[in-house]
């Protein structure tokens, strides 16, 4: 499934660090892929477009990646009523 998240990011330094780490071993734990990542000019938001088989997967995945370094809210995108998703 594909899910937006929107991340609200307390710590980007870390938060960022993160993901440059752990993005490159993915797929892991039910989580395969990040598609987009789109932070703002701060880095402390940011909307993120992630293949994954669940938004609770996701959710563990990302807790155990960045723990407390963000807020995240998820929604499983319509793919059919969707415009200009990655291949």
């Amino acid at each position: 499934m594909i899910i937006l998240v929107n991340h609200t990011i307390n710590n980007p330094a870390i938060f960022w660090q993160s993901a440059q780490e752990h993005l490159p071993n993915l797929p892991e734990a039910n989580v395969k892929r990040v598609l987009q990542a789109l932070p703002n000019a701060d880095m402390t938001v940011a909307t993120c477009l992630w293949e994954a088989d669940s938004i609770a997967d996701l959710d563990a995945y990302l807790r155990n990646k960045v723990g407390n370094t963000s807020v995240e809210t998820y929604y499983e995108v319509n793919t059919a009523n969707s415009i200009g998703l990655p291949a």
